[in-house]
């Protein structure tokens, strides 16, 4: 079933109110590892990093 143009709009002004995008380089090596421990522990990067980022931030509190 292909999405209305209505939900695309809905969905983008969802993401545009509750999102900010953050941009992350890194070395290709830590990349790579990054890539190689998120597909061994089916995990995505981004909620891999999310997580981390969460764990550091509690523990600083």
């Amino acid at each position: 079933m292909a999405v209305s143009e209505a939900q695309k709009r809905a969905s983008k002004k969802y993401f545009d109110n509750n999102y900010r995008q953050v941009k992350l380089s890194m070395p290709i090596k830590e990349a790579e590892t990054l890539d190689i421990y998120c597909k061994e522990h089916k995990c995505s990067k981004a909620g891999f990093i999310r997580a981390l980022i969460r764990e550091k931030l509690e523990e600083s509190s």
